[in-house]
């Protein structure tokens, strides 16, 4: 028993370290994902857009951008869903239609940075960023990473940031009739860092540069946020509570199914038989008795007793009721007389369940009779 009590503890144990071990991962978003709350996410940035009066949406599933006016921030791809040369032409051909893309990413997208001219020096320098001309209003200074790559701008690249030793770290470029925002450092605009410095006011500048009447978007489609994901039924397995409790049901089954011990004791299956007519004839009984059906249930005694009458003297089943009735009075008078007088009885309603079993002793004596003696007996009701 004791061992038994260890196991289940260290079960337990186990299962505290997976839950605090991916709860801490879940909050860390190394490609600055706007769904994420942790420090280096970008939700806080979505929020923000919100509460100046934007509209926010994801750039999710299949990778197609509006028709209408808008601003996309693209934050670092991640690993195994870069950009394709495609999509990069596609981008760039959104931005010349009179959009706006801030494109934050620390070592770049090779497709993209090759599509809009940017080039990176591989080395890193200070990440302290000075406003280098005074293009967005009040930013002075940004606080973010303590290093970032940075650019060497061409010629239609306008510095917009440097570092004390005049590495440029950030860049505006014209697209045809759109913006081209973009910065060696995102951290500047992630969650932890809005509030450093002229972070918060350079994130303000950022998103009043989105066209008018136009949507903020976040890619998260360079996430992994691609069409055929993971399934939201099979989705929770990916939190940690989810994951958790997989793995607990994995441990318990592979347990049981160890130990071989059963839930309980074997039970045979019955045997399945046909039912026999008489059961099926006592099931409608019971359920027309139980709902209290009488007049149904004379109904359907008389209909099945004329038309036993009318086989038995000759009389074919399809002829109507009324004709139906004569010619069993012209062929069996006695049969005919008493029938009528049944259908007489059940146009009164019956009030009793007395009364119901009357009528159908009469109907059935009627219907098969044992005996000529009977049926007379019968007759004279």
């Amino acid at each position: 028993m004791r061992r038994r009590w260890i196991g289940f503890g260290l079960l337990i144990l186990v299962i505290a370290v997976l839950v605090t071990l991916r709860g801490t991962a879940s909050n860390d978003s190394p490609d600055h994902s706007s769904s994420s709350d942790g420090g280096n996410g970008t939700s806080a940035l979505r929020s923000f857009a919100q509460a100046l009066g934007h509209q926010t949406a994801l750039v999710e599933g299949d990778y197609s951008l509006p028709s209408s006016p808008a601003l996309l921030f693209v934050f670092t791809p991640s690993d195994g869903f870069g950009y394709s040369l495609q999509q990069a032409q596609q981008l760039q051909n959104w931005i010349s239609g009179g959009n706006v893309v801030v494109y934050a990413a620390e070592s770049g997208d090779p497709d993209l940075d090759s599509q809009f001219g940017l080039h990176r020096n591989p080395a890193a320098v200070n990440a302290s960023a000075r406003a280098a001309a005074p293009v967005f209003g009040g930013v002075a200074r940004l606080s973010g990473a303590d290093t970032a790559t940075s650019f060497t701008p061409g010629p239609a690249q306008v510095p917009l940031f440097r570092n004390p030793s005049g590495d440029v770290l950030a860049v505006r470029e014209s697209v045809g009739s759109g913006v081209l925002i973009a910065l060696t450092d995102p951290t500047v605009l992630c969650n932890g860092y809005l509030s450093l410095a002229d972070n918060g006011r350079f994130a303000a500048d950022l998103l009043a540069m989105t066209p008018s009447g136009g949507a903020v978007l976040f890619d998260e489609y360079h996430h992994g946020a691609v069409a055929g994901g993971a399934s939201p039924s099979v989705a929770w397995l990916a939190t940690p509570w989810g994951a958790a409790l997989a793995l607990t049901v994995l441990i318990i089954f592979g347990g049981l199914a160890l130990r071989g011990r059963a839930f309980g004791p074997t039970i045979a299956l019955d045997t399945i038989t046909d039912r026999s007519s008489a059961e099926y004839a006592a099931a409608v009984g019971s359920l027309l008795h139980r709902t209290g059906a009488r007049s149904v249930t004379l109904d359907t005694l008389f209909t099945s007793t004329r038309r036993a009458l009318a086989e038995r003297v000759g009389i074919s089943t399809q002829t109507p009721p009324d004709r139906l009735n004569d010619a069993l009075i012209q062929r069996a008078p006695e049969a005919g007389r008493e029938l009528a007088s049944i259908g007489a009885t059940l146009a009164r309603p019956i009030s009793s369940e007395a009364e119901v079993l009357a009528v159908a002793r009469r109907l059935h004596a009627l219907a098969y009779p044992s005996s000529p003696a009977r049926l007379a007996k019968g007759d004279n009701a």
